[in-house]
């Protein structure tokens, strides 16, 4: 989005994120060709991967910029420091506005041509950016697009691959039946035609990103690749997990909008009624999850955290068997596939980097100093 747009009144930002540093011998006075956006609210556990499955990427060109919104925990804190560590990152730090305030202020102080979505709890393979800017380039009538993931648990144990339709119309087809068109946080757009539809809307929030897939699908062609380009974290925080009720009837009122701008109505079968909740995720879920996908130390792993609640022998011994027998054609699957290569990422280096500098102090409490005094309520 170009850089005239403003960021918010209440907003404050990391001294030294745009400076020169020999830490960073890729600095350019130019702009960026790719800008990062991840909204950060309260992500301290998993953090740190997020930010250095960026920092690792294999295309360099690029910005990040994080918004810290309204974190209590030391979110704040970890971000100022990784901006110390490389330039090309930049922290804002604003009061709690909610998901779509906060993407729409990082994506307001983006300089590139091309906007890349990450969330604070997910892990960027290393060559996600290059991938996706490929296809950019080789399509210039593409506004968006997305890719496959890797789903994780909150361990960061693999679980299954998830891929999506990867065409326009079988894309739009989905969004305009309910179903998913994009995992978000793979995607990257064009920000020309994200600001033209102007961006986010607060009124979607919850289903915010199938608001704006459906409105760039308007300006341009929607397109996912085939290829796993993040490691998606999946836990009963999650959004799709506590707020299931909320999205079904933000879900209608969006699907009757997008069919009357397209001149048609609403299929009345595509209503979602009542106010059923969706099931709480559980081991249950995620080790038949990883028997699908083919990975059986996680499954394994589930299967023993079930062991160990209050529920009934019968779904214990149920979820055993299923698992048991999902494992053996996910396994198969994965072999033939040719993608047991295909892993989440580790950050070594980076986990000493900052376990040192919690156990010296080095420069956390002045930045913590600094949070309390600059950071809005």
């Amino acid at each position: 989005m170009n850089s005239k747009n403003k960021a918010g009144k209440n907003m404050t930002y990391a001294t030294n994120s745009t400076k020169p540093s020999s830490t960073n011998p890729s600095f350019s006075i130019r702009e960026p060709l790719i800008s990062v956006v991840m909204p950060v609210y309260n992500a301290r556990t998993y953090l740190l991967h997020a930010m250095a499955s960026i920092i690792e990427q294999t295309h360099r060109d690029w910005e990040l910029i994080c918004v810290n919104d309204g974190s209590t925990d030391a979110s704040g804190e970890m971000l100022e420091w990784f901006a110390q560590q490389d330039t090309r990152i930049r922290v804002v730090h604003q009061a709690n506005t909610g998901i779509v305030g906060a993407l729409n202020a990082g994506c307001s102080l983006a300089k590139a041509p091309l906007i890349c979505r990450m969330d604070q709890d997910d892990v960027a393979l290393p060559n996600r950016l290059q991938m996706q800017l490929d296809h950019l380039r080789r399509n210039p009538a593409c506004t968006v697009v997305g890719g496959a993931i890797l789903e994780m648990d909150c361990d960061g144990d693999p679980l299954a691959i998830s891929r999506l339709a990867v065409e326009h119309e079988q894309i739009v087809g989905q969004l305009l039946t309910r179903r998913t068109g994009h995992f978000h946080p793979t995607t990257m757009f064009r920000a020309e035609a994200f600001e033209a539809v102007g961006g986010y809307r607060g009124q979607y929030e919850w289903v915010e990103d199938h608001d704006l897939w459906l409105r760039l699908a308007q300006r341009g062609q929607l397109a996912n690749l085939r290829d796993v380009v993040l490691c998606y974290r999946q836990h009963a925080q999650s959004i799709c997990w506590q707020r299931s009720a909320q999205q079904r009837s933000l879900m209608n009122e969006l699907l009757r909008e997008a069919y009357r701008v397209r001149g048609e109505e609403l299929p009345q079968h595509l209503i979602a009624e009542g106010s059923q909740v969706r099931a709480v995720a559980g081991p249950g879920k995620w080790a038949r999850a990883a028997a699908k996908g083919g990975f059986p130390l996680s499954t394994l792993k589930h299967l023993r955290s079930l062991l160990q609640t209050d529920a009934k022998t019968s779904y214990k011994a149920r979820m055993a068997v299923e698992a048991s027998l999902r494992l053996l054609g996910g396994a198969a699957r994965r072999m033939w596939s040719g993608e047991r290569s295909i892993g989440v990422p580790q950050f070594p280096e980076w986990e000493q980097r900052w376990s040192r500098e919690l156990a010296t102090g080095g420069s956390l409490a002045h930045v913590a100093a600094s949070l309390r005094e600059a950071v809005p309520t």
